[in-house]
């Protein structure tokens, strides 16, 4: 029988690393996800997941980005917009 991860009494990570909407926003606004975590650490990537997990407009990021492909803007109702256009400009 295969046992899942452990993680040491932790549950809110057991979940962290699922697939969200953040890794395909980042893909079609152009956002590359070594830039992504360079910044501060790491720290600033993984608040940015952690806003797109608790995000409420994940019916309307996915339509979007159903109907998107690469080169476009990150769009206002993201909570990570302005971290995926820091990381883009390089002001981050």
């Amino acid at each position: 029988m295969m046992k899942g991860p452990k993680h040491d009494g932790r549950p809110e990570l057991a979940d962290f690393h699922r697939q969200v909407p953040m890794d395909d926003m980042m893909q079609v606004v152009g956002v590359e996800v070594l830039a992504a975590v360079d910044v501060d650490g790491g720290g600033s990537y993984i608040r940015a997941r952690a806003a797109c997990h608790g995000c409420t407009c994940e019916h309307v990021c996915r339509d979007w980005l159903a109907e998107h492909s690469e080169g476009q803007q990150p769009q206002a109702f993201c909570p990570n917009a302005n971290f995926f256009r820091a990381v883009k400009s390089g002001d981050s």
